[in-house]
Parts: structure tokens; sequence; C-alpha cells
């Protein structure tokens, strides 16, 4: 991992495409995958929340009735 791969809530905004306030919503519930470093400091892996997002696809199924 280079140092783009590591990154706060700018990096998890852009990869899930969530909002800020939602953000600090998972992370305080651990609903979502982060480091924390500190009291306030919170940081993602890229590859991490990939990983996550891609563990909670729903498949889409062909909705219509026979």
């Amino acid at each position: 991992m280079d140092g783009k791969d590591i990154g706060g809530y700018e990096l998890a905004e852009e990869v899930t495409g969530l909002g800020r306030g939602t953000l600090y919503s998972m992370v305080s519930r651990r609903v979502i995958p982060h480091f924390r470093l500190g009291p306030r400091l919170v940081k993602f892996s890229r590859e991490h929340l990939e990983t996550w997002m891609s563990a909670n696809l729903v498949r889409v199924t062909d909705g219509a009735a026979s």
C-alpha cells in the first residue's frame, strides 16, 4: 500500500459515495472498516473499503412476475 491507499474521511467519501455525517455514524457504530489512531483521528484503507463494499453487494434478480 502506498500513501494514497490510506486516508481520512475524504478518502472514505470518494470510495463509498457516502456523506460525512453518514460515515461518522457508521464509524461510531463500528459498521465500516477503519483505523482509530486516537480519540478523534480516524483513517481508512481504500482496499478495506472496496472489499467491504463488495461483501455487501446485493445481487439484482429479474423482478418480472411469471
